[in-house]
């Protein structure tokens, strides 16, 4: 399954939670689960 290595806010490397089910930044707090992207927090500009 595909992690994201980024955070899409502050593009700080993402760290695996000890779940191993959920990837959190600890500098912004953002969260996503394993294999997906959060969309909430991502603005798309057109």
């Amino acid at each position: 399954m595909k992690q994201l290595k980024r955070c899409p806010n502050c593009h700080t490397e993402l760290k695996l939670n000890s779940d191993g089910k959920t990837q959190y930044c600890s500098v912004c707090n953002y969260w996503t689960k394993v294999g997906t992207a959060r969309l909430d927090s991502i603005m798309i500009y057109a």
